[in-house]
């Protein structure tokens, strides 16, 4: 089924709407952003063909709806500027810090626009036990992790490369992955956590190594190939933030 504009704004199509914005006195910047947001609503088209979605223009901005009602949830709002596609979506009420959190995400490629959209439907909740869209995130997940590819930075080379105990210390990595999504994890080696336990009775932290506050990831040493393998066979088997914990992920725009 097509992406239809809300029945609010029924007098244009989507489609009519954008093109309007087209004459002989628009800029090269206005046409490229119109074109963009045209390639978008047909691959659009072309991408969900049973689930009803319904399209609320606001300004340059394309509100995604999963009802045909201007009142009801804006669950995900894309805005595209030239041949960039900026997306944010609505966080469901029960993960939100705060009433209408969002998380905000950009896609270069009008192939990365269709990934971020099937993810934006899946994590807002907004599409709840859609078949279709269950069916499109599998292949999207499937697709992502058969090689997933991520920027890793780590402390150790960034700090003192030449004087780290690589099998009993810690360190702080930043995974970044293609889609725009950031993890931020604390690394501790099994020895480590020996040495830390120790420090507590010295210190008295944690009555006394009583207990430990876990990092985000234990690692047998402290190496590009050790941390880039577990990284890589964590993706496969889920997003960081389920396999680990929700507290390492965030969203950035600024990725190359």
């Amino acid at each position: 089924m097509p992406l239809v504009r809300c029945s609010a704004q029924k007098s244009q199509t989507l489609e009519e709407f954008y093109n309007e914005f087209i004459n002989e006195e628009t800029t090269d910047f206005v046409f490229e952003s119109v074109k963009s947001m045209l390639s978008f609503i047909s691959m659009v088209n072309k991408t969900f063909l049973e689930t009803p979605l319904y399209g609320l223009t606001s300004f340059s901005i394309l509100n995604i709806l999963q009802a045909d009602d201007w009142k009801s949830e804006w669950f995900i709002s894309v805005r595209s500027i030239e041949n960039i596609f900026e997306f944010e979506y609505l966080i469901p009420e029960t993960k939100s810090p705060w009433k209408n959190a969002n998380i905000k995400a950009q896609a270069n490629t009008i192939e990365e626009a269709g990934d971020l959209l099937i993810i934006a439907m899946k994590e807002s909740e907004g599409w709840k036990n859609n078949k279709e869209l269950r069916k499109l995130y599998n292949n999207l997940k499937a697709r992502k992790t058969e090689n997933p590819k991520f920027k890793l930075w780590l402390e150790f080379e960034t700090v003192d490369p030449t004087n780290w105990d690589i099998e009993n210390e810690f360190c702080n990595i930043h995974v970044d992955l293609e889609d725009g999504r950031h993890y931020g994890l604390n690394v501790w080696t099994y020895k480590f956590l020996k040495t830390s336990i120790n420090d507590d009775k010295k210190s008295g932290k944690n009555l006394h190594g009583l207990y430990q506050i876990p990092p985000d990831l234990f690692v047998k040493e402290l190496t590009r190939e050790c941390i880039e393998k577990a990284i890589e066979d964590l993706l496969k088997i889920d997003d960081l933030e389920k396999v680990l914990n929700q507290g390492i992920y965030s969203w950035r725009n600024d990725l190359a």
